[in-house]
């Protein structure tokens, strides 16, 4: 039976509130990553953001421990529809694309039955791979990374502008256009992302491979990306990192780094701290 190895996973905050999740079976992994409320929440709690993560992740774990096998359709159908009846029964509305509803993005590695390896993914959460004869690859793209850049651009110009302003305070001077790019979230002209709605599902990035030759996978959120992102190491330096130092020891790393640069000078951003999530494994035949 072919079955995956967790070697190493983390779920580190990078603000008061921890809008990612993660999860593993013995047939898979996954990870999610809310988006970071900006308006009045619909469901109470710390943050809507962090209510789908947990939502997604609980149904998540319940659907893929009773039926590891699934069919793709039926696990995403019945995701969904868990999250609905959550979203209705926290919120006291029904699903309605009127509202601001939250979104998240996921990446899911799994097994399947007849031992071939699945990977889905939605928005920018990322599967990394890397193979016994050296190669490394990605899996998982989505136009919200050229939306994030143009902000990014917007805010160097913003900076650029007003010299004096702290980045709290070119932060705040961003709220409003980020607030549009959201606004751009399951759209045909922006991007898709889970959400309690149905939309999304035709639009999940698959990929179906053989196992063999795999020598370790990485789910990540983009907040864990930024080690690439930061250049501190690439895709080969990352995977060989980790039997090294551990994924705990990655994390305190980015954080120094992201604390050295608190006004993000040295690597332009949004966020100065974002929440940070990984599960490093392999797959065992």
């Amino acid at each position: 039976m072919t079955t995956i190895s967790v070697r190493g996973a983390a779920c580190r905050q990078g603000s008061p509130v921890n809008d990612d999740a993660i999860g593993y079976t013995a047939q898979a992994a996954w990870v999610l990553d809310g988006a970071t409320s900006l308006g009045q929440g619909l469901v109470g709690g710390e943050s809507d953001a962090r209510w789908l993560a947990q939502s997604a992740n609980a149904h998540l774990q319940r659907l893929l421990e009773e039926q590891p096998y699934r069919p793709t359709d039926e696990l995403l159908a019945q995701l969904q529809a868990g999250i609905a009846a959550d979203f209705q029964r926290d919120s006291g509305v029904a699903v309605s694309l009127d509202l601001n509803l939250p979104t998240a993005c996921l990446s899911l590695l799994r097994v399947l039955g007849d031992g071939s390896l699945e990977l889905l993914n939605l928005c920018d959460t990322c599967i990394h791979l890397a193979w016994d004869d050296g190669r490394v690859e990605s899996f998982g793209d989505t136009p919200l990374e050229e939306i994030d850049r143009q902000s990014v651009q917007r805010l160097l110009a913003l900076r650029e502008a007003n010299p004096d302003w702290s980045h709290a305070q070119l932060w705040q001077a961003s709220r409003e256009w980020v607030r549009r790019n959201r606004a751009l979230a399951n759209t045909p002209e922006g991007y898709w992302c889970l959400d309690p709605s149905e939309r999304w599902i035709p639009h999940v990035q698959r990929r179906v491979l053989a196992p063999a030759g795999l020598k370790a996978f990485m789910l990540v959120t983009d907040g864990f990306d930024r080690l690439l992102d930061f250049r501190r190491y690439d895709l080969d330096a990352l995977f060989a990192a980790l039997p090294e130092r551990g994924v705990e020891a990655l994390i305190d790393e980015l954080r120094a780094l992201e604390s050295a640069d608190d006004q993000a000078l040295d690597y332009p951003r949004l966020k100065i701290h974002d929440d940070a999530s990984v599960v490093w494994g392999e797959v065992v035949r």
